[in-house]
């Protein structure tokens, strides 16, 4: 009866090996694209204009025909996780892949690069020490498993020493900022009312260095005024670069804010924590007050994640947001907020009514009004 109790036990768990396999391999699938950009596949295959079969790719890469073996079985991996098609020995691009090419200025090459990177991974072996690290200093308490790992030194402060690492950052954030804005622009452009009656507005930065989003809708919305304001390191040499009605500032967006009918935050609150969130939306309510040109009273607006929002709780779309959360709570302060834990947030900084609005991919525009 033992041995067949054992027997009928191992059976029900065995069910569940699968799972967990593929938990334990899940770090798999992304060295695997990580490798495929790193050899520049994605490019090579868009360079050549058509469909290339393994030994034309082995030739295009210059890697050994030895090796043409492994890279059928990376060629394999890859078109299962559907970043390529396989059609008559042949391989082409699909939509994903062609999220990864080099010149694609909405690609996440860049942050897909920055999240395999050692710097992003080396929080997550030391995540279980950090839990059970326990000391006097409340501040120290909360730092983030980043900085536990790095002698207290913050993403940014590490970044900043390693040139790759933070032309990695600066660029996925461009790439992000590109494709919110022209997303934007296209679904909330002319019709929504998002931007009618405004005349000005602030798009404020967090050490991004980029302005792009800024760019976008000033080239989009020539009738409203645009200021970039970020860090005066970071928007140092980026005038020359100006379109009319598009300037930038420099400033502590904690401290104050340039007036204007509409502030943007464009994954700014992401990475605070809800204090810090808090103490920057009263200054944005302060930059907002007695403006709103002729549509009236100013507004507010966030381009960020909603967790669980109805128009984007699948099951990948959940997940992804979910992982994105463990990210900002191993290297940075930030999350991933709900909508009732955007509605408490809100409510607190002094704002009574906000509308959610998907933009694009598992981007949200939230626009708070006085």
């Amino acid at each position: 009866m033992q041995a067949a109790a054992a027997a009928s036990s191992a059976l029900e768990l065995a069910e569940h090996q699968p799972t967990v396999w593929a938990h334990t391999n899940g770090y798999i699938s992304t060295m695997t694209v990580q490798c495929a950009v790193q050899l520049e596949i994605p490019d090579v295959i868009q360079s050549h204009g058509r469909p290339m079969t393994l030994h034309q790719l082995l030739s295009a890469l210059q890697i050994s025909p030895a090796k043409a073996p492994f890279m059928a079985r990376l060629m394999r991996v890859l078109v299962h996780l559907g970043y390529f098609v396989e059609h008559n020995d042949s391989f082409w691009l699909t939509p994903l892949s062609r999220f990864l090419l080099k010149d694609n200025p909405f690609g996440g090459r860049s942050m897909l690069l920055l999240g395999s990177h050692p710097i992003m991974l080396d929080p997550w072996r030391s995540m279980s020490t950090w839990f059970r690290t326990a000391n006097e200093d409340e501040k120290q308490q909360q730092q983030p498993p980043f900085a536990f790992a790095n002698g207290g030194k913050k993403l940014y402060e590490v970044a900043a020493a390693d040139p790759w690492v933070s032309r990695l950052y600066h660029d996925g954030l461009g790439c992000d900022s590109s494709l919110f804005a022209a997303s934007l622009v296209a679904k909330c452009g002319s019709s929504s009312g998002v931007f009618e009656g405004l005349s000005s507005l602030v798009d404020v930065g967090r050490n991004s260095g980029t302005g792009t989003t800024g760019q976008v809708l000033a080239a989009a919305f020539p009738d409203i005024d645009i200021t970039v304001f970020d860090l005066p390191h970071a928007v140092a040499g980026l005038e020359a670069a100006a379109q009319p009605n598009l300037r930038y500032v420099g400033g502590d967006m904690f401290k104050d804010i340039p007036p204007a009918d509409a502030v943007l935050l464009m994954r700014v609150l992401i990475e605070l924590e809800d204090e810090a969130c808090m103490e920057l939306l009263k200054q944005c309510k302060k930059a907002v007050s007695n403006r709103g040109g002729a549509g009236g009273a100013g507004k507010v607006m966030i381009a960020d994640h909603v967790l669980g929002h109805e128009s984007c709780n699948d099951q990948v779309s959940e997940g992804t947001l979910l992982f994105t959360d463990m990210v900002m709570m191993a290297c940075l302060e930030g999350s991933i907020r709900t909508e009732p834990q955007w509605s408490q947030l809100f409510s607190q900084a002094g704002f009574s009514n906000y509308k959610i609005t998907l933009v694009c991919g598992l981007w949200f525009l939230i626009q708070l009004e006085l």
